[in-house]
């Protein structure tokens, strides 16, 4: 048979062999980009400039791969094979290459740049190629519209079983191998029907295909070694769990008596001195507090501020908005973890919420006396929202007379733009407000603001038998140090976010050892 498909008709069955391989490969190109995008954050934060900078590096180099497609005159067919089976080992194994790149070496944005200009410059000569096959039986305009149309349709299948199964059930690593490995079977299954037309190019194709095959299968079975190998060197720490969740990545790690919970690699506490932040986030709005009968901790999943908060006699109910069920579940179920909290979330007086919670606070409900914002630091766009002068008014809404909110506010001496900004965004929600900060050995120096519509000059003293927090403490906690005063920035608005530009000034700034605002 000829080896040029350019003039060689197709038969109806090879049309759809090739139409069907279009909607397989489109979602197995789009998971690759997804899985890269998520990896970066995931080790590197900031999801808008990972997932833009993946995105436009994509489709930059998916137009220099069209544009190379046009120098293929002959053997269409065969190159498209060969095209899909390199495809498919790179895109296996990207996880697995830019993880390592990141544990083992300083290089992961030259290595990210490499495995992106591969993969999506091969990705990009897909389209033409097919189209130019399949040109020679529909004519132009018909191969076109089926081929973007089933592209699209496999991409839009790719975007929802990506974050809904493959990256919470199977993970970074796994799930770029099973895209992988379907990326080859598709292009063996391509290459056994085309044998005719393939010619010598026959058996190298196939030993290559099930060559790669044999090492994608290897790393799907044996990625979770390979994982923990990889997140023991990243952590250092005895890793207890690694778990991923819809959300995010769990990592719990022991050092001798110290406990650490991870999120998306960014620490959330150590158990030798958790205390003190979680005393502090509790008692202190508990102390200008009217009532402490009902109360409302958003975020909070690890249980340590429920357990503070049941210190108190008159608690009838504690919601607690979370909105990953593992965390809860692992704070709930791990026996570091459930005696570390003392149990709490299993107390009866306890109502687990798992919801976004500005959603939550939007829906109609009850009054709260006590408001506990326990949230990551606002350093993506997705936990910067719940930063803004619209989410304190919600908050505001389901505050009781004589009620406090409280909230986590980053360090007011590594981030202090960002710590005032925050607190500049509640004085317009808010009659008075009130900072304090405390000195967390993990962290560094922390702060916080006390928020409510009551004046906060005269605390009630906290309750007996805490470990850090007294009289003495809370007082001192509510007087800061004269390089974390007041400075004039921005209040944080839905709309521009401010405070991300705040805080990434603020660790930077620390990072490389210049002087603070």
């Amino acid at each position: 048979m000829p080896a040029n498909t350019d003039s060689q008709p197709l038969t109806r069955p090879q049309l759809r062999i090739l139409l069907g391989s279009v909607f397989i490969i489109a979602a197995c190109s789009l998971l690759y980009e997804l899985l890269i995008s998520s990896l970066s954050t995931y080790l590197l934060g900031s999801s808008v400039v990972h997932y833009s900078l993946t995105i436009g590096l994509f489709l930059f180099f998916m137009g220099i791969g069209a544009g190379m497609s046009a120098w293929i005159k002959t053997e269409l067919i065969q190159v498209f094979v060969a095209v899909e089976l390199i495809i498919g080992l790179l895109g296996g194994l990207s996880a697995a290459v830019l993880f390592a790149a990141y544990v083992w070496s300083d290089t992961y944005y030259p290595v990210m740049l490499v495995v992106i200009a591969a993969i999506s410059t091969l990705i990009g000569m897909e389209i033409p190629l097919l189209t130019r096959m399949i040109e020679t039986s529909e004519g132009l305009r018909k191969s076109i519209s089926e081929v973007l149309s089933l592209d699209y349709l496999g991409a839009l299948i790719a975007s929802l079983l990506f974050p809904f199964i493959l990256l919470p059930y199977f993970g970074h690593l796994a799930a770029a191998a099973a895209a992988g490995l379907l990326n080859l079977v598709v292009a063996l299954f391509v290459c056994w029907h085309f044998r005719n037309h393939l010619g010598k190019w026959l058996w190298p194709l196939t030993i290559c295909g099930l060559a790669g095959i044999l090492v994608l299968a290897l790393l799907g079975a044996s990625h979770k070694p390979i994982l923990r190998i990889m997140e023991q060197a990243l952590y250092q720490d005895t890793i207890l769990v690694s778990e991923q969740s819809r959300h995010q990545k769990l990592v719990v790690t022991r050092w001798g008596d110290d406990i650490r919970l991870f999120l998306n690699n960014n620490l959330q506490f150590s158990s030798i001195d958790e205390y003190r932040y979680h005393e502090t986030l509790v008692h202190v709005p508990a102390a200008f507090s009217v009532r402490t009968s009902r109360v409302l901790i958003i975020g909070g999943g690890d249980g340590l501020a429920v357990r503070e908060a049941l210190r108190y006699p008159d608690v009838e109910t504690i919601t607690v908005v979370e909105l990953d069920a593992a965390v809860t579940k692992l704070a709930s179920e791990m026996p570091a973890l459930r005696t570390l909290n003392d149990g709490a979330l299993s107390d009866p007086r306890v109502n687990l919420v798992h919801q976004d919670a500005w959603q939550w606070l939007d829906e109609s409900g009850g009054l709260f006396d006590l408001i506990l914002i326990d949230l990551p630091d606002p350093a993506t766009e997705e936990t910067a929202r719940l930063y803004t002068v619209a989410f304190y008014q919600r908050a505001a809404r389901r505050l009781s007379g004589g009620g406090v909110l409280m909230t986590q506010a980053t360090s007011p001496w590594f981030a202090r733009e960002a710590f005032w900004s925050i607190g500049t965004t509640l004085e317009e929600v808010f009659d008075h407000v009130r900072p304090a900060s405390i000195y967390v050995p993990s962290f560094g120096p922390w702060g916080f603001f006390a928020a409510a519509n009551h004046r906060l000059d005269t605390p009630r003293p906290p309750p007996d038998g805490l470990e850090f927090m007294t009289v003495t403490e809370l007082q001192r906690s509510l007087m800061l140090a004269d390089d974390m005063q007041r400075i004039t920035v921005e209040a944080n608005r839905i709309g521009s976010l401010p405070i991300l530009r705040y805080y990434a000034n603020g660790w930077d700034m620390i990072n490389v050892g210049q002087n603070r605002p």
